[in-house]
């Protein structure tokens, strides 16, 4: 019935046009028809305004039959031009009803079409409203197109002219109107700046989704989510996410990527950000099965376009050092000094080097690692008896004199120590200045630099790679110490040369499951790197860039890191809550 009322009046103007037509525009003898037809358009007019049936095409067409009725019986001479203008005023119609409702602050014409296609929660947005109020003044403009269109002479026979000036206008609109209408929405919702969802529930929630995807961070994602959901509104559901599209379905995926179980009334506030999920999760109040990483996404996925724009990740900068090379081949015996405390299930600067070693000795190194906390090595007295009267031996007998030769033999030494206060752990730089007997008390200059002669003349050139793990997001500013030093190192040692610095931000987050694709792209990188230093002699710095990105924006981390400490109480929760590193120990 609806129907009906709503588009009578477009037949009752065509009829109109049609007689018109027949009749060769004849305003006597088509009288009685106007009058009939355009009594029964305002019939439905007061029947579709009586049953609260919101139309503005049936009120504008409604009007132009009704005026062109009135001017037929009172005005013959527009009477005679309304009759032989009937599309015309059909079209003129459509621009007014596109035109003047947004002017006056009402509803544009588009939301009777495309309400039905999207969920209330969408629907009653201003970002919906501003998408619906471009398109329907793209169909204004249309509609004003199809006007001169109706007015063109395309002919001078009479019927070719009304059939031509009937369907150019239907043509227009069929093969602009429509595919605008279609794909515009979609692309609007995108690019337009909108507020984040309020959600009334988890129904609304669900429907809503599917159209809210950010497509820009969706390249290439391709994931099935379940939801379980428990409490005053229980829900089983996934959502599938795929070629950049989003669908959601009641029931229970045989085999989803991830699995989300939580109460509804939980989930609800955590998607209308009244509550942190970050922090939800961190406090085990919902728990996470399969790949975890979608929690990392999922958040930005369906934020805002502005709110995702505004959580931008950092990203090192381009490194502007020429790193030591060697011929292919020339790397065969390498040995590690790891100066970190913590045992190496727990160390990320161990688990950087413990996989280039792997790659290492895939290509055929051999490999010696030594844990420098487990050494006797009593701190350095600066006495200069090394380089005074027992050249090159140094007063204290411990487990020094086997590590400066094991330094002195290796084709490449790797320097391993978490970041502390900006530098090297105490037991690293407690290694580093007892190292000194093996460098002569004299004085050269070579290419500006100051430095201390090598004191064995018959040892080979060797390279080092650093290696170092801290807690802050950024590279910058924080490895700014470490890296000084054994760039220093490198500058002023006769013998050995930086081939590579491997620094990693944030690094407490990738033992966590939900950092699962940021550690392994850090495992692999640290793999290649070991791989490439034996069999090619160099190290690609975009491996280095690969370990320096820490893959996440300030704001968020520092509020996932303070919401993680604001859950442990003492060390013995810390180790509890903090996963161990899985990688094969066999170095």
């Amino acid at each position: 019935m609806k129907f009906i009322m709503k588009y009578l009046p477009f037949a009752g103007i065509i009829a109109i046009n049609s007689l018109a037509v027949a009749g060769r525009f004849r305003l006597e003898s088509l009288k009685p028809y106007v009058l009939a037809i355009s009594a029964v358009v305002l019939v439905n007019l007061i029947i579709t305004i009586a049953a609260k049936v919101k139309s503005y095409f049936n009120y504008g067409i409604s009007g132009i039959v009704i005026l062109g009725a009135f001017s037929v019986f009172l005005v013959p001479s527009l009477g005679q031009i309304y009759l032989e203008n009937v599309i015309t005023a059909l079209y003129l119609g459509l621009f007014s009803v596109a035109l003047f409702p947004p002017l006056f602050k009402l509803d544009p014409f588009t939301y009777e079409f495309s309400k039905k296609n999207y969920p209330e929660a969408i629907t009653k947005t201003d970002q919906f409203r501003k998408i619906n109020i471009i398109i329907n003044y793209i169909w204004a403009a249309l509609f004003g197109i199809c006007i001169v269109l109706s007015k063109i002479t395309y002919s001078d026979d009479g019927g070719i002219q009304v059939i031509v000036s009937s369907i150019a206008p239907i043509v227009l609109l069929l093969a602009v109107g429509i595919p605008v209408s279609r794909k515009l929405p979609a692309l609007l919702m995108q690019t337009t700046q909108g507020e984040r969802l309020h959600f009334e529930s988890i129904k609304d929630l669900f429907e809503a989704m599917p159209f809210g995807l950010n497509k820009g961070l969706a390249e290439g994602l391709d994931a099935i989510i379940q939801f379980h959901l428990t409490g005053e509104e229980p829900t089983d559901g996934y959502l599938t996410i795929k070629n950049l599209e989003c669908t959601y379905t009641d029931g229970t995926h045989p085999d989803p990527k991830t699995t989300i179980r939580a109460d509804s009334k939980l989930w609800l506030a955590i998607s209308n950000n009244e509550i942190s999920g970050d922090q939800a999760f961190i406090n085990k109040e919902y728990t996470v099965e399969g790949d975890m990483t979608i929690l990392l996404k999922l958040g930005e996925l369906f934020a805002p376009s502005n709110e995702a724009e505004e959580d931008i990740k950092q990203r090192p900068k381009e490194i502007g050092f020429e790193y030591k090379t060697f011929e292919p081949g020339r790397i065969k015996q390498i040995v590690v000094f790891d100066g970190g405390p913590r045992n190496t299930e727990f160390s990320k600067t161990t688990f950087m080097v413990k996989h280039f070693c792997r790659g290492a000795k895939s290509a055929g190194a051999e490999i010696e690692y030594i844990k420098l906390k487990d050494m006797k090595i009593n701190p350095c007295t600066g006495c200069f008896t090394c380089w005074t009267k027992t050249p090159g031996e140094c007063i204290f007998q411990d487990d020094m004199t086997d590590l400066r030769l094991k330094y002195r033999k290796a084709d490449l030494i790797v320097f391993a120590s978490p970041l502390y206060i900006f530098s090297v752990t105490g037991i690293m730089k407690n290694f580093l200045d007892r190292i000194v007997p093996n460098m002569k008390p004299y004085m050269i200059i070579d290419n500006g630099e100051t430095r201390h002669p090598h004191r064995y003349p018959e040892d080979k050139e060797q390279g080092f790679v650093v290696f170092s793990a801290a807690g802050f997001p950024e590279v910058e500013h924080n490895f700014d110490g470490l890296r000084g030093m054994f760039r220093c190192l490198h500058s002023h040692s006769e013998k050995a040369s930086l081939m590579g610095e491997f620094y990693m931000p944030g690094a407490e987050l990738i033992a966590q499951p939900v950092y699962a694709e940021r550690r392994r792209r850090v495992e692999q990188a640290c793999y290649n790197a070991g791989e490439q230093a034996v069999k090619e002699g160099q190290i690609n710095t975009g491996l280095m860039q690969t370990v320096s990105d820490p893959e996440i924006s300030q704001s968020k981390f520092q509020k996932q890191t303070d919401y993680f400490w604001e859950s442990l109480d003492g060390k013995a929760s810390y180790l509890k809550n903090c996963p161990a590193l899985e990688y094969a120990d066999d170095i």
